[in-house]
C-alpha cells in the first residue's frame, strides 16, 4: 500500500499544471496543518480529505512521511539519512566534512534544503493536498490557493493526551511537549530566514475546546468563503 501512494505521489509530483500562455504555475489548492505536541492532526486531516474529495471530485490525499520518501529519492538517499532535517537537529561543519569524506552519495544540507523545499512545493502546486508538519506552512505562502491551520491547547491538557499514549507520568509528558515544540519550531525556521509570526496561519483553534469533526468543517466552510476551492488561480 505504501508503494502505491508514494507512486501515486511521485507522478503527482512531476505533473505541474502550467498555463502553456504564461509559462508559470497554476498552482493549489494546498491545506496545511501545524500543531503543537499533543494535538492530533491527522484524524483532522483525514476527515478533511474524504469531505473535499466528494466536494470538489478530485481526490485529496495526506501528506507526511510521503514527503520525506520522495524527498529522498530525489537525493538517492535512505530516506533516514536525511531524517534528521524533520528531526531538527543542526549538521555541525565537522559533521559534513566527515560525511563528505566517508560517503561517495554525501549530499550538502543545502541541496537536502532545497531538495525538500522543492517537493513540497511540487506536491502543492499539483493540489489537492493537505500537508501536516515538515514545514509546509513556510513553503507555501506565495500559493494563493491555500489554507493554514493552527492546532494549540493548554500544555497541561496535551501533555495528558501523550500520556493516554505513552504511560509516562505527567512531567515526562510536559517536558517531551515543550522538547518537541521546540523543534518543531527549528524547523520552521529552518525554511524560513525570519522567526514565524502566528499571521501566516488562516485560523487557530484550540484542540482541547473543538472536535475533529467541528475543525474539518468549519475549515472546508473557510477555504469556501476564502475561494481556495475555486478554479486554477495563475500566479502573476
Amino acid at each position: 500500500m505504501n508503494n502505491i501512494l508514494l507512486k501515486y505521489m511521485e507522478n503527482r509530483f512531476q505533473s505541474k499544471i502550467i498555463d502553456p500562455r504564461r509559462g508559470v504555475f497554476c498552482e493549489g489548492p494546498v491545506v496545511t496543518i501545524s500543531r503543537e505536541c499533543g494535538c492530533t492532526a491527522i484524524n483532522i486531516a483525514n476527515i478533511m480529505a474524504e469531505k473535499l474529495t466528494l466536494k470538489t471530485g478530485n481526490k485529496w490525499t495526506c501528506l507526511t512521511k510521503e514527503i520525506l520518501e520522495q524527498s529522498a529519492k530525489e537525493l538517492n538517499l535512505a530516506p533516514e539519512k536525511i531524517e534528521y532535517v524533520f528531526n531538527s537537529k543542526e549538521k555541525s561543519t565537522w559533521d559534513e566534512i566527515l560525511a563528505a569524506l566517508s560517503s561517495k552519495y554525501y549530499q550538502s544540507d543545502r541541496k537536502i534544503k532545497k531538495t525538500i523545499s522543492d517537493v513540497i512545493r511540487g506536491f502543492a502546486s499539483k493540489g489537492n493536498c493537505i500537508i501536516i508538519g515538515r514545514g509546509g506552512v513556510v513553503l507555501t505562502q506565495n500559493i494563493e490557493r491555500s489554507f493554514h491551520i493552527k492546532l494549540h491547547a493548554p500544555l497541561e491538557w496535551r501533555a495528558a493526551q501523550l500520556q493516554e499514549i505513552y504511560k509516562l507520568s505527567t512531567n515526562e509528558m510536559l517536558s517531551y511537549a515543550k522538547e518537541i515544540d521546540k523543534k518543531r519550531e527549528i524547523l520552521r525556521n529552518y525554511f524560513n530566514k525570519e522567526p514565524l509570526s502566528t499571521t501566516v496561519f488562516d485560523v487557530i483553534y484550540n484542540s482541547k475546546n473543538l472536535s475533529d469533526e467541528m475543525i474539518a468543517e468549519a475549515s472546508i466552510h473557510m477555504m469556501e468563503m476564502k475561494g481556495v476551492l475555486g478554479k486554477h488561480i495563475v500566479m502573476r
